[in-house]
């Protein structure tokens, strides 16, 4: 039994997180495969928009893609190790990316800025499903405010 109202609060807290972790889990590697193929296509796209520009940043997303040709299309369900190690290595070469095309626009290069921009509408995706897996949780965040 619970005696104080901390208790109680943390162990809402705890069954409200589980929860969402039950729901997230049957569909994590689906939306992991998804992300995967959506990062390699941005990578790719970035590499053929760039092939002829001159410039460091251009250069290095070039090589960034060349790393993820070597990672296939996933099917909706793929195994759990290819994903996650997928995922992680496509993360890794996404986020760097991401730097590099803000140097692009910064040097005023076409078609940089509507990448980027792709690449910003990626990346609120992971965040929408993040929120709604994790932390909007139905009934909101128990204990906070």
């Amino acid at each position: 039994e619970l005696q104080t109202d901390r208790a109680r609060v943390t162990l809402l807290m705890i069954q409200t997180m589980l929860s969402s972790v039950e729901k997230r889990i049957q569909v994590e590697q689906q939306w992991m495969a998804d992300e995967c193929n959506r990062m390699r296509r941005l990578l790719q796209e970035a590499a053929e928009a760039f092939a002829e520009t001159p410039s460091q940043p251009a250069t290095a997303l070039l090589r960034l893609a060349e790393r993820a040709r070597g990672i296939p299309e996933f099917p909706t369900v793929p195994s759990s190790h290819e994903i996650n190690t997928a995922y992680r290595d496509l993360s890794t070469a996404f986020t760097e990316a991401m730097g590099h095309l803000n140097e692009l626009v910064g040097e005023g290069v076409d078609g940089a800025s509507t990448l980027l921009e792709r690449a910003r509408a990626y990346v609120q995706l992971r965040i929408e499903r993040d929120m709604a897996g994790f932390f909007a949780m139905e009934g909101g965040m128990v204990g906070r405010g």
